[in-house]
């Protein structure tokens, strides 16, 4: 058997008909397989859309083959992950055709099969680059990608025994046959040239008509009553939802929209901001039986309305019309933008239920220990009213992994949040946001309860397969890859991250620490003076700015950031404690780092203190004894934050300590470079 033909992560068995992406299967249906198979027979060559056309559907195609081509592409890129704008594989030549420019390890099979291309096209190909050929950049993509269910079905072996019959004959005509062929070719061209030239002119396509992202700015409560803002903020939450999931678009992340809440912004820098082609916006009119929803989509680039409707409903069941409504405005945005969409068949709405979740949302994105305990009290609410509601065990395991940041036992909440994830699994269905949210959760419970790093890594690339589009499970996976000292591929899933929500203080934060932990703390300085600046009220910035001003040396500046975050949490934690005691020890001030040391071992006999919490201090006091003692009380107790032991240059002072090496050993962690 041949061996696969290589691009990047992806490996191509033609006689398997099977596409594969770091060794997990990936469905592909048959016609974006069939134009993979097409554009990888000729890799760099330029493949025009009539070659397409023929390829696809034959010679006696009569659908729209336009559209039906644009659609195959476009189905293509989505499964590649491949950005139409900074394209790592399929580069579109304007009113052309597609050319494959990713590097290719050919598979002798593929070559054995490649149909010439007309002579005519390989000759003006040489004279026709266009002119962002050799400018385009990516990031580098990741080793390790989302796992992916079996393929379907794959094509049987008669079939794949017709096409390279029809492909032979290309390889053993004569030449005087192809001279002939060639001015047949000549005449048939400039007749196509003809026709086109009295045809209406398409639009250059690239990808849904040219756009390739949204963003749903927050509705506005047009009513007084602000007891309706989590209804509103539902709907907002619910669009953006099934943007994401029923269509290719980007589709910014809630948490950056929200930050336009309230606010009178110039849609251009709104669209700058974001990097978005298109926003949407609308409003919410709910007085006595009547709604009025208003939603008004808006091309940012040239700021040119290119649709916009009123919804006027009656009625007492405000979500029953928030969900019908949600659901037309997502169809017709899609079409507005050039977009397919497909909407999964949507669970009957228990009403006391959906509100009770509603109102959890509206509290978990404070981002409060406050909000977060109020919003498990409504999460086990909607459970009470409707006990298989997966979108309320996902969300409820989600607020026990930070309640298990927040709080004093963490133990007890990952436990919880297992259980609730599981739950969601259980009761999911098929909603595929649902269940990515719950593996998310359970990646978390692994990488921070049971330190089992593959089972997380499988829990978070199942999550990405399921949504691709899930900000936090991008973010959570890249925190996971830093830990494991596989810092280029924590580089692309923390931009990825970025990508679908480049507001978010918290994300913008990690990537700060990202560069923080890859010992590239300019990078990462200039990251974190980023997001301070759209948040100087963010304390876990500060925190972040503190470590990477230690990294470089500037120790009173460091903990000048770490009060400051102290400040803003309302005081200081035990964390934030450790972390000025480190500061003070590499400053010199040995004798307060160590009265800091002691106050949290006196405090640890009646409350929890995390042992890594203590070797922060004793590691940067040279105390490598005290610091060992620390760590292994957390090893066995099973503390957070483990996972930071072979990256964080916080833990310098004790890298040359045996024991230190051989507890990273046991915990199966990679050193620091």
């Amino acid at each position: 058997m041949p061996e696969p033909f290589r691009f990047e992560e992806y490996d191509l068995d033609i006689e398997r008909y099977e596409l594969r992406r770091s060794g997990q299967a990936v469905k592909l249906e048959r016609i974006p397989m069939e134009l993979l198979i097409l554009l990888l027979q000729n890799n760099g060559k330029l493949v025009r859309r009539d070659a397409i056309n023929r390829r696809l559907w034959g010679e006696q195609a009569y659908q729209d083959t336009d559209h039906s081509v644009n659609t195959a592409v476009n189905k293509l890129r989505y499964i590649l992950r491949d950005d139409p704008r900074d394209p790592r594989f399929i580069q579109t030549v304007v009113g052309q055709g597609y050319r494959f420019i990713a590097e290719v390890a050919a598979d002798p099979v593929l070559e054995n099969l490649a149909p010439a291309l007309p002579e005519a096209q390989r000759n003006e190909e040489k004279q026709q680059l266009p002119a962002s050929a050799g400018l385009e950049y990516s990031l580098p993509q990741p080793n390790e990608t989302p796992l992916a269910p079996p393929p379907a079905s794959p094509m049987p072996a008669s079939a794949i025994e017709r096409q390279t019959v029809r492909s032979e004959p290309a390889l053993r005509i004569r030449r005087p046959i192809v001279f002939v062929g060639f001015a047949i070719l000549c005449v048939l061209l400039a007749i196509a040239y003809l026709i086109h030239r009295w045809r209406p002119v398409h639009r250059p396509e690239n990808v849904v008509g040219g756009f390739h992202s949204v963003a749903v700015l927050p509705f506005v409560n047009l009513a007084q009553n602000s007891d309706q803002d989590y209804i509103v903020d539902g709907m907002t939450d619910q669009l953006i939802t099934d943007l994401a999931s029923s269509t290719p678009l980007r589709v910014i992340s809630r948490s950056s929209v929200m930050h336009y809440k309230g606010m009178q912004v110039p849609m251009r820098e709104i669209a700058q901001t974001l990097d978005v082609d298109a926003v949407l916006e609308g409003s919410f009119l709910h007085t006595g039986k009547q709604v009025r929803i208003t939603a008004d989509l808006i091309d940012a680039r040239n700021d040119l309305h290119l649709w916009a409707q009123v919804y006027e409903e009656s009625g007492n069941d405000l979500l029953e019309i928030q969900e019908s409504v949600t659901h037309d405005i997502v169809r017709d945005v899609a079409l507005a933008l050039g977009s397919g969409v497909s909407h999964p068949l949507a669970r009957p709405v228990n009403v006391e239920a959906r509100d009770a979740y509603l109102r959890g949302r509206f509290l978990l994105n404070k981002r409060t220990l406050d909000g977060v305990e109020k919003s498990i009290v409504y999460y086990q609410s909607a459970i009470n009213a409707d006990p298989a509601y997966a979108e309320a065990y996902a969300a409820l395991g989600n607020a026990y992994i930070l309640l298990s940041d927040y709080g004093p036992d963490p133990s007890s909440s990952l436990a919880k949040a297992q259980a609730a994830a599981e739950a969601a699994l259980r009761f999911g269905g098929g909603e595929a946001e649902a269940e990515a949210e719950a593996h998310t959760v359970l990646g978390a419970v692994r990488t921070e309860r049971d330190r089992d790093w593959a089972a997380a890594e499988v829990e978070y690339r199942r999550a990405l397969y399921l949504d691709p589009s899930y900000p936090t499970a991008h973010h959570w996976y890249s925190l996971h890859l830093s830990r494991l000292g596989r810092t280029r591929e924590a580089e692309v899933e923390i931009q990825r991250a970025r990508a679908l929500d480049p507001l978010s203080p918290m994300i913008g934060t990690d990537a700060a620490e990202t560069a923080y932990w890859a010992r590239n703390p300019g990078e990462a300085m200039a990251r974190i003076q980023a997001v301070l600046a759209r948040n100087p009220n963010f304390a876990e910035a500060y925190l972040a700015e503190g470590e990477i001003l230690e990294q470089q040396g500037h120790y009173e500046q460091a903990l000048a950031a770490y009060k400051n975050g102290s400040n803003l949490f309302g005081g200081a934690s035990i964390y934030m404690e450790a972390l000025q005691g480190n500061v003070l020890a590499l400053a010199g001030a040995s004798e307060q780092a160590r009265e800091i040391a002691k106050q949290l071992e006196n405090t640890s006999a009646h409350s929890y203190v995390s042992g890594v919490d203590l070797a922060i201090v004793y590691c940067a006091l040279g105390d490598p004894d005290n610091a060992m003692r620390w760590l292994d009380r957390a090893q066995r107790n099973g503390d957070r934050e483990m996972g930071l032991l072979g990256i964080d240059p916080i833990f310098n002072g004790c890298r040359g300590d045996v024991r230190f090496q051989e507890l990273l050993k046991k915990l199966r962690l990679r050193p620091a470079s």
